[in-house]
């Protein structure tokens, strides 16, 4: 495990430009090291899939579902197929559930959630339905608690009811830490299936470093800065990567969003850089993603934050995005709806206020934009039961937009 002194020593070397000593340097290497064996981004490769892409937007219509949502945070979709109908459901920070169905009828419900703290980027984070849903109809929310002077990231479980909304809400987990700061706090869940958990019902949510504790993402016996593993009964998962602190299923993250399942099990993560340095992870259980250590950003200042873009025993991204685009959100598109978008990561933004696709070329990981013509920061992204899609805005008057084929 690497101590908190030579955290604070790598970062006051990286502030001052000073280089590393051979013993300081071999201190850094974690006792869970795993090569890296992923690409950077190529900006420049001339490919006829990216130049596709690049046209998306010429060949789709817009439709505004829902307007005037307050802070929306995250949606998520209920699917009939038989019915052939889609329910979306989205939170917002201030703890309200909106339901849209089919024809357009919203429902409004208030979200029972204990010592909710709205601050900042706080709030209600994330909203997980789970595949065994409406057999069970347990579902995860995921929210920032506490005060300004001491709040942390919890999870909990509720039922819900598309008629009633969620109820009877429960405590799942919480990050032991607390923190002073209202930013930073991930948030995001996924369902695991089968090998992935080692048993029937488990996940994983991700966690901030709290900006003013980047360190602790290097700390394995912090929970901040990592991606967490745990059961609907708030146990860590079975065979941890790190026994004595069972938790952690990733270390080394600064902000963690986007969290999703490629076709093949795969399990593709994007975070927030400082000014610079964005990036899209395939995570490995037990590995260590770099931040602080390794960045390709600098500090909002202008400082450099470390002199190392890769480290030895530190998992390189797969995707850089410098400079940064703010990703918020991610789905994994593998739809008829829209063919040119088949088996694409699509990835939305708020800085860049775009939607990217990212997908494979020349055995590189290409990152696209291909839609911006909203103008507005994108919160979330969903699919509804056609292959449409659906992305949420971001700010006190949002709205859910429909992306669907222009007839021909």
């Amino acid at each position: 495990m690497m101590s908190g002194h030579i955290i604070r020593n790598i970062l006051v070397f990286a502030l001052t430009g000073c280089a590393f000593t051979p013993a300081l340097a071999s201190g850094l290497v974690s006792d869970t090291a795993v090569e890296p064996t992923t690409n950077f981004e190529k900006h420049d490769v001339a490919s006829d899939v990216s130049a596709s892409l690049e046209r998306f937007s010429s060949h789709v219509v817009t439709e505004d579902l829902v307007t005037s949502l307050a802070f929306p945070k995250a949606i998520t979709t209920v699917v009939d197929k038989v019915k052939a109908t889609t329910h979306t459901l989205v939170v917002t920070r201030d703890g309200e559930l909106v339901i849209v169905d089919d024809s357009g009828q919203v429902s409004k419900f208030s979200l029972a959630l204990d010592d909710l703290y709205t601050e900042g980027q706080g709030g209600v984070l994330d909203v997980l339905i789970p595949s065994q849903f409406p057999a069970s109809r347990t579902v995860l929310l995921s929210y920032s608690k506490g005060s300004e002077d001491v709040n942390r990231l919890a999870v909990v479980k509720g039922e819900l009811s598309l008629s009633s909304g969620i109820t009877n809400i429960e405590p799942v987990f919480e990050v032991v830490q607390t923190k002073d700061t209202p930013v930073h706090y991930g948030g995001k869940l996924l369902q695991l299936e089968g090998s992935e958990s080692g048993q029937e019902q488990g996940f994983l949510v991700t966690t901030g470093d709290g900006f003013d504790y980047r360190e602790q993402a290097q700390v394995v016996s912090s929970q901040l800065g990592k991606v967490l593993g745990f059961t609907l009964a708030g146990k860590p998962l079975i065979k941890p990567a790190f026994p004595d602190n069972p938790y952690v299923y990733t270390l080394g993250h600064r902000n963690p969003q986007g969290l999703v399942k490629g076709p093949k099990g795969q399990i593709f993560m994007h975070e927030h850089g400082p000014d610079g340095g964005d990036e899209i992870n395939l995570l490995q259980k037990g590995a260590n993603y770099g931040w602080p250590i390794v960045t390709l950003g600098k500090d909002y200042s202008g400082a450099r934050i470390s002199p190392f873009s890769t480290y030895p025993g530190m998992t390189d991204p797969i995707v850089d995005w410098t400079p940064s685009i703010a990703p918020s959100s991610m789905i994994y598109y593998s739809n008829k709806q829209h063919p040119m978008l088949a088996d694409t990561l699509l990835i939305t933004s708020l800085k860049a206020q775009a939607l990217y696709a990212v997908n494979t070329v020349s055995n590189n990981y290409v990152s696209t934009k291909i839609f911006d013509e909203l103008g507005e920061r994108l919160r979330d992204i969903a699919v509804d039961h056609e292959g449409n899609l659906l992305l949420l805005t971001d700010g006190e008057n949002a709205k859910l937009v429909k992306v669907s084929p222009i007839d021909d």
